[in-house]
C-alpha cells in the first residue's frame, strides 16, 4: 500500500507541474463556460405562445340557478389513460374557458377536486365505484367523497367566480399521450387522443331548474386550437337513470398533473451542451499525461522507479480522474448557472418550460454525472495513449470516436444517431437528460457504456504496458 501511496504522490507532482496539464484544464472549463453563455439566449418562445390551459370534455349538464347540489355514482371508469376524468362539474358557462370546480376519479390517481384550471386536491386513492357530491354555496364550492351515499368525507373547498346562473352535471375527459420520437439529434413530440368512457347512475340535482332536461355538449376547444383532440367517440347513452358517458381531452391547466407543458426542448441537456466542446481539451489532457513520458524518454524511470506498472498505471488513472472530475464539476455547475438566465431572456420560461433551480433531483443528476462523463473521457485517452504511444494519433483516434459521431450520425440518418446514442462513448451524454420519454437510453445505463468502454482501454493498455518495452 505503502509503495502504490508513494507511486500516486509521483505521479501527482508530474501531473501538476506540467504546463499543458494546467492549460488543458483551463481550456476545458473556459470553452464549457463561454459556449452556454454564447448560445442561451437562443431560446425557444413558441411553446409559449400556446395557453396556459386545455378545456376539453364531454358535459352532461343542465341550468343550476344559485346554490345547489349534486350527486351521482360513477359505476365503472375505463383505464383509458392514467388520467382521465369521471366526475361532476358546475361551471360558468358552456364557452371553453369559463370558471369552474370539480369532483372527479381517475384509473391511478383516485379522487380529486380541481378547479380555475391551477388547483388540484387529493382525495382518497381508490376508483370507481364511488359515490361524488358537489354542493355550490355562492362562489364557494365543496367536493365529497363515500362509499356507500350515506358517509361523507370532505375532498376540498374551492372559492370560483360563478354567475347566478351556472351549468352543473356529470363529464368525463380523457388527456392525450404525448408520444417522443428521436429525429436526428433532436425530437419531436406527437399526440396521440384518447377516448374515456364512466358509467354514472343515482344521478340527483337540487337547486336546477326542472327544465330543461340533461343535455350533453362536447367542449372541444380552447383559446386557440392548441392539442386538439379527436372527439369523435364523445358522447352520451342513457337508459333510465343510467348514463354512459364518453369524451376526450382534459379540463386542467399549469398546475395540475394531467396537463402537459407543450415544451418539447431539454433545458438541462441545453445547459451542458458546452460539454461537447469542451471535452475535446479534456481529452488531450489524458493523451499528454501518457504520451508525454514516451516522447522524453521519462516512462523509462518512472518503470524504473516502480517496476509494478500496474501500479503506475493505476497511479495515472486515479490522478487524471480525481483532477477531471474536479474540473468538470466546476464548470458543468458554472455552465448551468450562468446558462439560466440567458435561457429564460430567450423564451424558456413557465408554463411551457418551469425554471429548474440547481438543486433538482435531475439537475444534480445531470451536473454530477457530466464531471463522471468526463472523468470516464480522461480514462479512456489515458488507455488509447498507453497502446497507441504516440499524442497525435492517439487524439485523433478518441475524438473520432468521442466526438465526430455526434456531428456525423444525425446528418446520415435519425436510425443512425439513435444506434451512436447507444454504442459509442456519445451514449454516456445520457446522463444529463431530463426528460424521460423519448429517451434511445437511460442517464444511468448510458454512462454505464462509457464506463465499459474506459474499462475496457484501460485494460488492454495494462496488457500492453505488463508486455511491451518502454
Amino acid at each position: 500500500m505503502s509503495s502504490f501511496l508513494q507511486v500516486l504522490r509521483g505521479e501527482w507532482t508530474k501531473f501538476r507541474s506540467v504546463r499543458s496539464s494546467a492549460l488543458c484544464l483551463f481550456a476545458a472549463v473556459a470553452v464549457t463556460v463561454l459556449l452556454e453563455l454564447l448560445g442561451s439566449t437562443a431560446g425557444s418562445t413558441d411553446a409559449n405562445k400556446q395557453p396556459s390551459y386545455s378545456d376539453q370534455a364531454y358535459f352532461v349538464h343542465k341550468p343550476l340557478s344559485g346554490d345547489g347540489t349534486v350527486v351521482a355514482r360513477v359505476v365503472s371508469q375505463l383505464d383509458s389513460q392514467e388520467w382521465a376524468k369521471a366526475g361532476l362539474l358546475v361551471k360558468a358557462g358552456l364557452a371553453p374557458g369559463s370558471p369552474y370546480a370539480a369532483v372527479m376519479l381517475t384509473p391511478e390517481h383516485g379522487v380529486r377536486m380541481q378547479a380555475t384550471f391551477d388547483t388540484d386536491l387529493a382525495g382518497a386513492a381508490t376508483a370507481a365505484p364511488r359515490w361524488l357530491k358537489l354542493t355550490r354555496t355562492g362562489n364557494t364550492v365543496t367536493g365529497y367523497e363515500s362509499a356507500d351515499g350515506q358517509s361523507w368525507q370532505q375532498v376540498g373547498t374551492v372559492t370560483v367566480a360563478l354567475p347566478r346562473d351556472a351549468e352543473v352535471g356529470l363529464f368525463v375527459a380523457s388527456p392525450p399521450n404525448y408520444r417522443t420520437t428521436r429525429t436526428g439529434s433532436g425530437s419531436a413530440i406527437s399526440l396521440e387522443g384518447t377516448v374515456g368512457t364512466a358509467v354514472f347512475d343515482s344521478v340527483t340535482v337540487t337547486g336546477a331548474r326542472t327544465t330543461p332536461d340533461w343535455a350533453g355538449q362536447s367542449i372541444t376547444s380552447g383559446p386557440s386550437k392548441v392539442n386538439p383532440m379527436l372527439s369523435a367517440g364523445d358522447g352520451l347513452s342513457r337508459s333510465g337513470g343510467t348514463f354512459t358517458v364518453s369524451g376526450s381531452g382534459d379540463i386542467a391547466g399549469y398546475g395540475i398533473a394531467s396537463w402537459r407543458s407543450p415544451g418539447d426542448d431539454d433545458v438541462v441537456m441545453l445547459s451542458l451542451f458546452g460539454v461537447r466542446l469542451g471535452m475535446i481539451a479534456i481529452i488531450a489532457l489524458g493523451v499528454l499525461f501518457m504520451t508525454a513520458e514516451y516522447r522524453t524518454g521519462l516512462i523509462r524511470t518512472t518503470l524504473a522507479a516502480s517496476p509494478r506498472r500496474g501500479h503506475v498505471l493505476a497511479g495515472k488513472a486515479v490522478v487524471l480522474a480525481g483532477v477531471v472530475f474536479v474540473a468538470g464539476l466546476i464548470a458543468s455547475v458554472a455552465a448551468f448557472l450562468l446558462a439560466q438566465p440567458g435561457m429564460h431572456d430567450g423564451g424558456y420560461n413557465p408554463p411551457a418550460y418551469p425554471h429548474i433551480s440547481l438543486t433538482d433531483g435531475s439537475a444534480v443528476r445531470a451536473v454530477a454525472g457530466t464531471a463522471i462523463y468526463l472523468a470516464l473521457v480522461a480514462l479512456f485517452s489515458l488507455g488509447i495513449a498507453v497502446v497507441w504511444r504516440r499524442t497525435a494519433g492517439a487524439i485523433v483516434f478518441v475524438i473520432a470516436l468521442v466526438v465526430l459521431p455526434q456531428i456525423v450520425a444525425p446528418v446520415i440518418s435519425p436510425g443512425a444517431d439513435i444506434w451512436v446514442s447507444r454504442l459509442t462513448p456519445v451514449a454516456g451524454l445520457a446522463v444529463q437528460q431530463s426528460i424521460e420519454s423519448g429517451q434511445v437510453i437511460g442517464p444511468w445505463a448510458g454512462l454505464g457504456v462509457m464506463f465499459a468502454y474506459a474499462v475496457a482501454a484501460l485494460g488492454l493498455a495494462y496488457w500492453q504496458l505488463t508486455r511491451r518495452d518502454a
